[in-house]
C-alpha cells in the first residue's frame, strides 16, 4: 500500500530528519513561500499551536501527502516529547488541537534517578526521530521506567497511524570487550542510568543509528553507537564505543544529529574522555564506515586541556558542508574547526595550519550553528554568548575568520535553535531564524523567535516581542531548530505545545465614510 502521495511529495518539502538533512546543516533551500520581503510586523506572526503533553527537546519533523486512514493525504508534523509520547498532527491545520493520531510508549523516567541536574523533569523521548518515506515509517527512542530502572528501546512506528512496524520496538541494549569504567569481567555495558540518547537519529543505507551519552558525565560512562536493520529491527545491532579500555568520551552533540556524507561514512564527534589513538578516542571527531569500523578521526593537540576543563569537543556535532569534502565543529572553549574528511590528520599538532582551528567566540562555546550553501560559497552562522550572532564566509577551504555581519540584537546563553530558509541563492530569500531565551539553566524563561536577513544580520525582520499579545512563543527550549517549511515556522517549546508562525492576513484600513 502506498502511504505517502507522489504528487504532494513531488509539490513540497519534507524535513525528515534532525537539522534537516545528514549533513547536519540547519538549513532549508527550497523555501518559496517566506521571504524577507513578507516576512514583518504586519505581515507574519502567530497562527496557531498543537498541544501535546510534555516538553519537547526533539525538532519537529514535517513530511508531506501521508494517507490517513478515513481522512485522505496529508501533511503532517510529527511531535516527540518527553512524556515518551509521540504526536502526527494536521500541518495544515494550524488551529487545531486534535492530533491526527497519538500513541505513548509508557512511564517515562523520573529525574531522582539519575541524580544530576542535566533534566529536571522526566526523562522519555530526548532525540530527533528519523521518517523513511519509503517504508512509510518513524524511528523514535523511548526511555521508560519499569521494575524501577531505566529501559532504551527503539521503536519503528507507521506513519499513518502510529502502530508498530518493522520488528519494533526493541530494547537497546549494547556491550563491547574491553577494560574500560564501569566494566564487568571484561566487558563493558550500556547502562541505561548513566547515559541519555541526545543525538538526534541517522537513518542511513537502511539502517538506523543511535547514539548514547551520559548524564552530568557521572561516571561511569562512555560513547555509544548502535545500529539497527531498518526493515526489521529485531534483528542483530552493531555496536560501537569511544572509549571501551578507558571511559568518557561522550556522544551528545547537543543534540544535533549523527551525520553522513555522500561516501556513506557516518561522522560523530566526542565530549571530554582520554585519547591514546588506539582504542579510545574522547575530544575526537571520527569516521566510520556503515558497519562502524573507524576509519579515520582528528583530535585537537590540547585535548587534554580541554578535557581536563569540560571544554567537550562534542559540544558542536559534525556539519558536513555540501559539495565539498569539509567538516566544519566546534568546542565548548569557542574553537571553530575545519577538516578534510578525506584526511581528518589523527592526532593534531600545535600551531598546524590545516585542520583549521580558530577561537570564534570569547564566552561560553559553540553549540550550534547554522551553514547556507550559497552560491557565492558557504555561510556559517555561529552565536557569541550576550553578544551577537555572526556570519562567516568559506573560502579556500577556510572560515575566514572575520565575520561579514552580525547582529545587532543581542543574544543569550549560547543555547539558541536556529534555522536558515532560502530559495536556493535567489536574492531576498534568506532568513536566519532564531529561537533565545535561556537566561543561563533559568527554568521557565519564555522564548522569542527572531527572523533576520541571512545576508545582512543588521536587519532583523521580525520577533515576536513586537506583538507581545499575538506572537510569543511560550517557554524556550534549548537547542532545538524551528522546522521551517512550505511557508510555515514550527516552533518547539517547554510549555507542551509546538507554536504555529506564518504569514496572516493584512488589515485593511477601515473606509472613510
Amino acid at each position: 500500500m502506498l502511504l505517502l502521495s507522489p504528487a504532494a511529495l513531488c509539490g513540497q518539502v519534507n524535513v525528515l530528519t534532525a537539522n534537516y538533512d545528514n549533513n547536519r546543516t540547519n538549513a532549508n533551500l527550497n523555501e518559496t513561500v517566506l521571504t524577507t520581503g513578507n516576512v514583518g510586523p504586519g505581515t507574519f506572526g502567530k497562527i496557531g499551536a498543537f498541544p501535546v503533553d510534555g516538553l519537547i527537546f526533539a525538532q519537529p519533523l514535517y513530511a508531506a501527502g501521508v494517507n490517513i486512514p478515513g481522512k485522505g493525504a496529508k501533511n503532517v508534523l510529527f511531535v516527540a516529547t518527553m512524556h515518551n509520547s509521540v504526536f502526527a498532527f494536521d500541518a495544515d491545520a494550524p488551529a487545531s488541537t486534535t492530533p491526527l493520531w497519538q500513541v505513548n510508549f509508557g512511564p517515562s523516567v523520573p529525574p531522582s534517578v539519575f541524580n544530576c541536574w542535566d533534566f529536571d523533569t522526566e526523562m522519555g523521548i530526548l532525540s530527533t526521530p528519523a521518517i523513511d518515506p519509503s517504508r512509510s515509517a518513524i524511528y523514535v527512542v523511548s526511555d521508560t521506567f519499569e521494575n524501577g530502572v531505566p529501559v532504551f528501546r527503539l521503536h519503528a512506528l507507521d506513519l499513518s497511524g502510529g502502530h508498530e512496524k518493522l520488528g519494533g520496538p526493541v530494547e537497546i541494549k549494547a556491550a563491547v570487550n574491553g577494560y574500560g569504567d564501569g566494566n564487568q569481567n571484561g566487558v563493558v555495558i550500556l547502562d541505561p542510568v548513566q547515559h541519555i540518547q541526545r543525538p538526534g537519529l541517522l537513518l542511513l543505507n537502511n539502517r538506523v543509528y543511535v547514539a548514547f551519552g551520559s548524564h552530568c558525565d557521572q561516571y561511569p560512562f562512555h560513547g555509544w553507537i548502535v545500529s539497527y536493520d531498518a526493515a526489521n529491527v529485531q534483528q542483530p545491532s552493531i555496536v560501537f564505543n569511544t572509549t571501551p579500555d578507558s571511559g568518557s568520551g561522550s556522544i551528545w552533540q547537543s543534540g544535533r544529529g549523527i551525520a553522513a556524507g555522500p561516501d556513506g561514512n557516518i561522522y560523530v564527534a566526542s565530549g571530554n574522555g582520554y585519547y591514546d589513538g588506539d582504542t579510545n578516542f574522547g575530544e575526537s571527531f571520527m569516521k566510520l564506515n556503515a558497519n562502524l569500523t573507524l576509519l579515520d578521526w582528528f583530535a585537537p593537540a590540547d585535548w587534554q586541556e580541554l578535557s581536563d576543563v569540560d571544554y567537550d569537543l562534542g559540544s558542536l556535532g559534525p556539519v558536513l558542508v555540501p559539495d565539498t569534502d569539509l567538516l566544519i565543529g566546534g568546542d565548548k572553549f569557542g574553537n571553530v574547526y575545519v577538516l578534510n574528511r578525506l584526511n581528518l590528520g589523527h592526532l593534531g599538532l600545535p600551531g598546524a595550519v590545516f585542520p583549521q582551528i580558530f577561537r570564534a567566540v570569547d564566552k561560553n562555546g559553540i553549540f550550534n550553528i547554522a551553514l547556507w550553501n550559497h552560491e557565492t560559497g558557504p555561510i556559517a552562522y555561529v552565536v557569541e554568548n550576550g553578544n551577537w550572532t555572526a556570519a562567516f564566509r568559506l573560502v579556500g577551504g577556510q572560515l575566514e575568520t572575520t565575520p561579514f555581519s552580525k547582529t545587532e540584537v543581542t543574544s543569550d546563553y549560547p543555547f539558541q535553535g536556529m534555522a536558515i530558509s532560502a530559495n536556493g541563492s535567489v536574492p531576498g530569500t534568506g532568513i536566519l531564524w532564531m529561537t533565545t531565551g535561556d537566561h543561563f539553566y533559568t527554568p521557565g524563561i519564555p522564548g522569542t523567535l527572531h527572523a533576520f536577513d541571512a545576508l545582512d544580520l543588521t536587519r532583523e525582520l521580525w520577533n515576536s516581542d513586537m506583538n507581545p499579545r499575538r506572537d510569543p512563543p511560550g517557554v524556550f527550549a534549548k537547542f532545538v531548530a524551528p522546522t521551517v517549511v512550505n511557508g510555515r515556522v514550527y516552533v518547539p517549546t517547554f510549555s507542551n505545545q509546538v507554536v504555529v508562525y506564518g504569514l496572516v492576513p493584512i488589515r485593511q484600513p477601515p473606509k472613510r465614510r
